[in-house]
């Protein structure tokens, strides 16, 4: 496609974004959003870039305001479309915010997802958002007495706006979690339980299973449950310190507080397709204590080489870690 054709497909979706930040669209507005969006499924892609460069524009504006919000009238009179279409040329450069698709299908829900290694924030129309880990899928449908979130694959953080009337459920397999107005992550790659984890950041949730074979549990903030068929649901304290830990995927890290190796490389392989292998059961039981680029396998792999005094070696795409006992006399280098 040319490079104005392009422009211009830019220009009209984040002219879409701009106007929905602005206020709800009504019946005719909504319709002819949807009647571009299903004209070319390029236009989907605009549309999910225009609305995450949205979601960094805020979140950098606030950050450069101590967290506080400036008043309309102290803001400069630039058009919002561009200044996204601005702030687009330089996010590329911090951090990929590219989705496979936001599509509205015959059923009437809307449809999130991420590629490898993507993490992308999703403003929804009532004030909500969600944020979608490395590989993730949602499904987003709203009628006028319930919020319906769909979690399909990996995990999300869910910030949402109090609205009584309305309940915001998320379902993930076989469990329900209720909220009105409150901050949780849901996921369905938690490791221990096989089963999902709930991790409220504030408020309170109801985590229920939808046959009503496991008692009900309301979890408060600093919580998290870990619900499976079979065991029920279990409860978890969780200091907020490692809670934060725990969500440093928003921002496209990893954090591992005594963690074993064989943990962090299958962590590293959802965000990236370079494998790190561990052969030795006594390497792969040792433990880390860091913060670490999900982007970077490589780069973890030389740093915990280094402090646990292991060796690193890189075969194509995969990295291996050893002891010096059992790697080969000659290291290949890294570079």
């Amino acid at each position: 496609m040319h490079a104005d054709a392009e422009n211009g497909i830019d220009d009209i979706a984040a002219a879409w974004v701009a106007r929905e930040d602005r206020g709800v669209l009504g019946v005719e507005a909504e319709a002819e959003r949807d009647a571009w969006l299903h004209a070319d499924r390029r236009h989907f892609g605009a549309y999910a870039r225009a609305h995450a460069v949205l979601a960094r524009t805020d979140r950098a504006r606030a950050l450069s305001t101590g967290g506080v919000q400036p008043s309309n009238s102290a803001r400069r009179p630039v058009p919002r479309a561009r200044r996204l279409l601005k702030w687009a040329m330089g996010a590329a450069a911090m951090v990929s915010l590219l989705v496979i698709g936001v599509q509205q299908q015959e059923d009437g829900g809307q449809y999130f997802a991420t590629r490898k290694g993507e993490i992308l924030r999703v403003p929804l129309q009532d004030g909500s958002a969600i944020t979608l880990d490395s590989d993730s899928q949602v499904r987003v449908s709203y009628s006028n007495a319930r919020r319906d979130i769909r979690l399909l694959q990996g995990e999300a953080l869910f910030d949402v706006a109090r609205d009584a009337a309305r309940p915001f459920v998320v379902r993930a397999e076989e469990t329900d979690v209720t909220a009105v107005g409150t901050s949780f992550a849901v996921s369905l790659t938690e490791r221990r339980s096989g089963g999902v984890e709930v991790l409220v950041r504030e408020g309170v949730v109801d985590v229920a299973d939808v046959q009503n074979a496991v008692a009900p549990t309301r979890l408060v903030a600093n919580y998290r449950a870990l619900a499976n068929r079979s065991h029920g649901i279990r409860i978890e304290p969780v200091p907020r310190e490692d809670l934060q830990q725990q969500l440093a995927w928003r921002e496209g890290m990893l954090s591992f507080n005594g963690d074993t190796l064989s943990v962090a490389a299958a962590q590293f392989l959802r965000y990236s397709d370079t494998r790190i292998v561990i052969n030795d059961p006594l390497v792969g039981s040792r433990r880390i204590v860091g913060l670490y680029s999900a982007s970077d396998p490589l780069g973890f792999a030389r740093s915990v080489a280094l402090s646990l005094g292991l060796v690193v070696e890189q075969h194509g795409s995969e990295v291996r870690l050893s002891s010096p006992q059992t790697a080969p006399q000659v290291v290949r280098s890294m570079q």
